[in-house]
């Protein structure tokens, strides 16, 4: 019993400071964004061109993905990733079971 609080201590303390880091990256766009939203279904992708400043927020089964900016390297993404690169971003679904939903925030 004794070791569960500071476990539960830890754990709150995480919730908050990842729910500040959440709203941050959503307000790099600024007031003036367009919302759009993707299901990808599981091993699958989609291709998207991007211009100017952009949020990708992961969210549904995994909130993990693998990103390809201008077709360069993989990068694995957990739940947010700021991009400021004009071009084209591949988003591929890893998982072999759930789909995710992509909210992509783009300054007009």
């Amino acid at each position: 019993m004794l070791l569960l609080i500071p476990y539960l201590i830890l754990w709150t303390l995480w919730n908050v400071y990842f729910r500040k880091i959440i709203k941050a990256g959503l307000e790099y766009v600024g007031n003036n964004y367009q919302e759009t939203i993707y299901k990808i279904p599981p091993s699958n992708s989609i291709k998207l061109k991007i211009n100017g400043k952009c949020v990708l927020l992961i969210s549904g089964g995994t909130n993990w993905v693998t990103l390809r900016v201008n077709h360069g390297p993989r990068q694995k993404v957990f739940k947010i990733r700021l991009l400021n690169d004009p071009g084209e971003v591949e988003i591929i679904n890893d998982s072999k079971l759930f789909s995710i939903n992509v909210i992509i925030r783009r300054s007009t």
